[in-house]
């Protein structure tokens, strides 16, 4: 093994030792092709693993647990999201109406238990699908989890529509909008306004946050880009801790009341001549719809939900809108005006994040049990194409059909990889 003449690489407290290790070719191979990658030493790369063994745990399982991890702003986000297209495509009934003031209590409370199984188990096979398909396909390299896991949502609970015949896609009339102009507009500019609080108040979150709207950058460029001037020994998986809680401040602008008077100022002086801005209002637009007709879906596919996966700043906006329309279309307190209030979305949270930290193999939809099955159909693949046809045959079954590997909008290299 080289030995590493630095006797102390920056952001350690301790002097770094010369050690001896018995490690075959093809280890030591893969270990510096890591480490090349993050563009540190391979001495460095085995540093970390011995400091966070959970480095080694496979990239994509290690970030869906980080994902529901406080502060949960981008999951508040997804499953709000999953939970309004259940809504809209007929799959659940609202429990808060205007028309439905006198609803009984157990007649609300039953509507919402409804919500949360169907809602649940989507965002849990959501989970799985692309668990198991970085499991089978490591090479995917997904920057951003957050917009695929929404259009699979999307997919899912469609397709679940369409098995069930959906009284909501056969109406024939037209649907309202549960969410006035006046309210949408005002809402987008709060969004602008407390971003440039965040500017004002928290430069080096906005610094974060700027890079990956921008997609300047990506986590782990975002991370040797702190390494190179921080002098810290930033990781890939801090930089996007980092961008949550950057989205986590802007919200505590957006909702603390301390901050309503210099908002109300931004609001004044902002400018209308964003060119964006008829995109983000038709989108909010869409999220306020009593139902989605035929159109209404592929306008949220076509125009949103697909772009947002190679457009950082629109999948930064479809974010804070499915933000404030779920508090709107829902009435649920925020958590940044009560830490000590959990809506339907944080009981989710909870309940996923048990499944997902679960040891037990009992249940043959778990994750654990899903890799173990896939580990023993790998081993007789010889080919690429085997291994996808493997894999799909996994999303096929953990999506109930709603999903194909070969429609998934992944990344364009990975994509027209060959034989």
């Amino acid at each position: 093994m080289r030995k590493n003449t630095k006797a102390e690489e920056p952001g350690n407290q301790q002097k770094k030792l010369v050690r001896s290790l018995s490690i075959t070719q093809n280890a030591w191979d893969a270990i510096k092709d890591k480490a090349a990658r993050e563009g540190i030493s391979a001495s460095e790369f085995l540093e970390r693993i011995g400091r966070d063994a959970s480095v080694l745990e496979t990239p994509i399982n290690s970030r869906l647990k980080a994902f529901l991890e406080a502060p949960i702003s981008m999951w508040w986000c997804w499953s709000e999201a999953t939970r309004r297209y259940a809504l809209q495509l007929g799959l659940v009934e609202s429990h808060r109406q205007e028309s439905e003031e006198e609803l009984k209590d157990y007649i609300a409370d039953e509507r919402l238990k409804q919500q949360k199984e169907i809602v649940g188990d989507c965002l849990w096979r959501a989970m799985l699908t692309l668990a198991v398909i970085n499991y089978g396909i490591p090479e995917l390299g997904i920057n951003s989890m957050t917009p695929l896991l929404r259009w699979m949502s999307f997919k899912m609970l469609q397709h679940k529509a369409e098995q069930g015949e959906s009284i909501s896609l056969q109406k024939t009339d037209e649907p309202t909008f549960t969410i006035t102009e006046k309210q949408i507009e005002n809402d987008l500019v709060e969004i602008q306004a407390a971003l440039d609080l965040l500017q004002q108040f928290s430069p080096s979150y906005y610094e974060v946050l700027d890079m990956v709207m921008n997609g300047r950058m990506s986590y782990a460029q975002i991370a040797k880009y702190k390494r190179l001037n921080t002098q810290k020994n930033v990781t890939e998986a801090e930089a996007r801790r980092e961008a949550k809680e950057a989205v986590y401040q802007l919200r505590a602008y957006l909702h603390n009341q301390v901050t309503e008077n210099i908002k109300k100022q931004y609001i004044k002086n902002s400018s209308e001549s964003d060119k964006n801005l008829e995109v983000k209002k038709e989108y909010y637009q869409l999220c306020s719809l009593s139902f989605l007709k035929q159109k209404d879906r592929k306008n949220i596919e076509d125009k949103f939900l697909r772009p947002a996966l190679e457009d950082p700043e629109l999948e930064f906006w479809i974010k804070e809108i499915d933000h404030l329309a779920g508090h709107h279309l829902t009435g649920f307190k925020s958590i940044h005006i009560d830490s000590n209030h959990k809506d339907l979305h944080y009981i989710l949270r909870e309940e996923l994040e048990k499944k997902l930290k679960d040891e037990k193999t009992d249940d043959k939809d778990s994750l654990r049990s899903l890799l173990i099955q896939m580990d023993k159909e790998l081993m007789f693949c010889k080919s690429f194409k085997d291994i996808r046809e493997i894999v799909g045959q996994f999303v096929d079954k953990i999506s109930e059909g709603s999903l194909q590997i070969d429609t998934i909008p992944f990344p364009q290299n990975f994509l027209e990889r060959k034989e």
